[in-house]
């Protein structure tokens, strides 16, 4: 609703008589920051789009340019809104694209600076890349590998020793190390050009080329559009960046980077950084309520109006103390401290009133006050917003379902229209009309075969031709009847696992071992010990004690097979033995640990284990691995060893999963001793067609928790599809 005027004036009853009110004056509060930038953003579009204002005649209003600035420039800028700022209202290091740059340098350069926090936020910065998934495979990996060694380093401390130390990343698996290691090659980048002597500028230029940020930001810039526009000035922020750093050493030649990375850092004010260039056609300003004094706008938006940022009555002063001595010039007795800070506190308390004064009435026809203070969030409105406008502020009504005054969202509510059959067919044809004449102005995203689940696939036939071989394993057969889609895009995609691999390091040391002794039976402990010195002197590790602990547990590993090898009555007959059967369209292959005849001529076969978890009693009796290494026997992979019938399969656990000092047998019974002899036929036989088809299914299963390809997957709300 429209304030009344008497009430603008009132603002300041100690200020000169302000030009005429504004036609409309209204205070919205927002529950958010991010809700707060939505609102400025949407009534600068409706002034522009409904009321024909144009862009230059409107202007965005703060108390802060180092704090509010940035934010608000580039929210206008992704909502659509085009932007002017001055080059010498933000600092360069609120400049998004400067800031992690600077982050990086402090903390290479910089001891102690490297915290927790700076740790996570290059990270999850451009130059770290990691998203929140994986910032959570991350840390897992991390406290998986200090629980496995035995240590008790905090989160916080593994995460900075993994920024600050490639080493601490070597057992972390690639793919999940990648965000770290790339922020600790560009530490290392820096550390290195700083000890062969590089100026603040030669740092920061390793440091730029080494990022990659270039390409990216250059690919933005040319593919236009809001992005475009957001890339351009990040690059311009950087020229003006490494400006300045020339700037520097041809003023102090002799001063190292350091200097000019706490120089940048310590900037409240701005340098002359960039030059105040305006998007082509018409911009809104953004500028601080200081540099508005003698300017008037249409639309007025004063924004960020907090409790604490605006009035801001932080006691501060010149460095001589001239306010001081004015004080006491005006009868200040020199012990009344607490009365003189009192009364100086007021006096910027009416500064700060005169100041807001000055931006409230700085609009012509329309003036809107915005500031945060949702129950979720500690910031609260300033108390000039009662005295603007007593009893009469209105809470933002923006959430998810309101309609955005944007091509984008246009676009966007008319196909919902268009793509919802129980929409009114008059209303559809509508909707489709008003599309095709956005796409032919040119609009991106209006036209159907441009648009995500409508068009055809690129490739609809199955994943294997008719005539083409599916070679198959057992430990596949097992993934694909856990979630065929995992399945597809974890081994047939690429997509890996990802965690820490010190399972699969520990799991060929003890098969190694456990093939010496299946080779000799009067192999004593001293050739085992030789044998596991041998192994290890070929593996890393980041530590000499984290090898140690590692040792001390592939030596009860170790001794855990011993015990059981030498108390098992069958034959070995195979060791570590790759096998492969041609049924024609289906070739099973694999390798098995060892095979063994027993005491009836069958065959068992082996399968060692050093994971922590085993598998469940209910699940053994037709555990698809184990039950493929049988039908393999089945079908003669190992007749050449006298071995055509089997005679069941093991699980042995030797790792966390025995639960005692001694291996864990989990044994699979022969297919013969089953309801249906023939389940494991039946299985590779639903496997194969799965793998075959053009549909994998994805399944909810206890191993969801860790899966490398959960953002994908349709089961889950992360993995959802648009269009569903």
């Amino acid at each position: 609703p429209p304030g009344p005027p008497d009430e603008v004036r009132a603002v300041s009853s100690r200020g000169a008589a302000p030009p005429g009110p504004p036609d409309e004056v209204r205070a919205v509060i927002a529950d958010s920051e991010s809700q707060e930038s939505a609102l400025v953003a949407d009534e600068l579009r409706r002034a522009h789009l409904l009321d024909g204002v144009p862009w230059s005649r409107m202007a965005v209003l703060v108390r802060s340019a180092v704090r509010q600035v940035p934010v608000l420039r580039r929210a206008l800028a992704q909502a659509g809104v085009p932007v002017v700022v001055a080059g010498d209202e933000v600092p360069l290091i609120a400049e998004p694209a400067v800031r992690p740059f600077l982050v990086l340098l402090r903390a290479a350069l910089k001891k102690g600076f490297l915290d927790e926090e700076v740790a996570e936020d290059l990270l999850t910065g451009p130059l770290g890349g990691a998203d929140a998934l994986a910032m959570r495979r991350l840390k897992r990996a991390l406290r998986d590998l200090e629980e496995l060694s035995g240590g008790d380093r905090p989160l916080g401390e593994l995460l900075i020793a993994a920024v600050n130390d490639p080493r601490e990343l070597i057992l972390v698996h690639e793919k999940v190390r990648a965000p770290a290691e790339r922020v600790a090659h560009l530490i290392d980048v820096a550390r290195r050009s700083v000890h062969d002597g590089g100026t603040a500028e030669d740092v920061l230029w390793a440091v730029w080329q080494e990022s990659g940020q270039a390409d990216v930001l250059l690919e933005q810039s040319v593919k236009g559009g809001t992005r475009g526009a957001a890339a351009d000035r990040d690059l311009d922020a950087v020229v003006a960046l490494f400006d300045h750093a020339a700037r520097f050493v041809d003023r102090l030649p002799q001063a190292g980077p350091e200097l000019f990375v706490d120089n940048i850092a310590s900037q409240e004010i701005a340098g002359d950084t960039l030059a105040e260039q305006a998007p082509e056609g018409e911009a809104v300003r953004i500028l601080t309520a200081h540099r508005s004094k003698g300017l008037e706008w249409d639309v007025v938006v004063v924004a960020g109006v907090q409790e604490g940022v605006w009035p801001d009555v932080r006691l501060r002063g010149s460095l001589l103390g001239v306010e001081e001595l004015i004080e006491h010039a005006a009868g200040a007795e020199p012990d009344g401290e607490v009365a003189a800070g009192a009364s100086m506190a007021a006096k910027m308390l009416d500064e700060e009133r005169r100041l807001f004064y000055v931006a409230v009435t700085r609009a012509r026809k329309r003036l809107v006050v915005t500031a945060v203070g949702g129950d979720d969030t500690e910031e609260r409105p300033s108390r000039f917003l009662n005295e603007l406008l007593p009893g009469a502020i209105e809470q933002s009504q923006l959430d998810e379902k309101t309609r955005w005054l944007s091509l984008s969202a246009l676009v966007a509510d008319l196909r919902s229209v268009v793509a919802d059959p129980s929409r009114p067919e008059p209303l559809r044809r509508a909707a489709a009309g008003h599309l095709a004449r956005l796409a032919r102005a040119g609009v991106r995203g209006a036209r159907p075969e441009n648009w995500y689940a409508i068009t055809a696939l690129s490739d609809a036939g199955p994943a294997f031709a008719d005539d083409e071989q599916i070679t198959i394993s057992p430990s596949q057969v097992e993934a694909f009847t856990t979630c065929g889609l995992r399945w597809l895009l974890a081994s047939a995609v690429g997509a890996q696992e990802g965690g820490p691999n010190e399972y699969s390091t520990m799991g060929k040391v003890i098969h190694a071992v456990a093939e010496m002794a299946g080779a000799d039976d009067g192999i004593d402990e001293v050739h085992v010990a030789e044998r596991l010195d041998e192994i290890w002197n070929d593996l890393e590790f980041r530590s000499s004690w984290y090898s140690e602990k590692q040792r001390q547990q592939a030596t009860a590993m170790v001794d855990k097979f011993l015990a059981w090898h030498r108390g098992n009555p069958n034959e070995v007959v195979a060791l570590e033995e790759s096998f492969k059967v041609d049924l024609g369209r289906v070739v099973i292959k694999g390798r098995i640990d060892r095979a063994e005849r027993d005491e009836q001529g069958r065959a068992v076969i082996i399968d060692i284990k050093t994971s922590s978890t085993a598998v469940p009693k209910d699940d053994l009796a037709r555990h698809p691995q184990l039950g493929v290494y049988q039908y393999a026997v089945m079908l003669g992979a190992f007749e050449r060893h006298g071995l055509i019938e089997p005679g069941g399969a093991k699980l042995i656990q030797v790792g966390k999963a025995a639960f005692t000092a001694k291996a864990r047998e989990q044994e699979q019974p022969p297919p013969a001793e089953d309801a249906d002899p023939e389940w494991p036929k039946k299985l590779i036989e639903i496997v194969a067609t799965g793998m075959a088809s053009d549909v994998f299914q994805a399944r909810a299963n206890d191993k969801c928790r860790t899966c490398p390809v959960r953002s994908c997957c349709p089961v889950h709300d992360e993995g959802g599809q648009v269009g569903e």
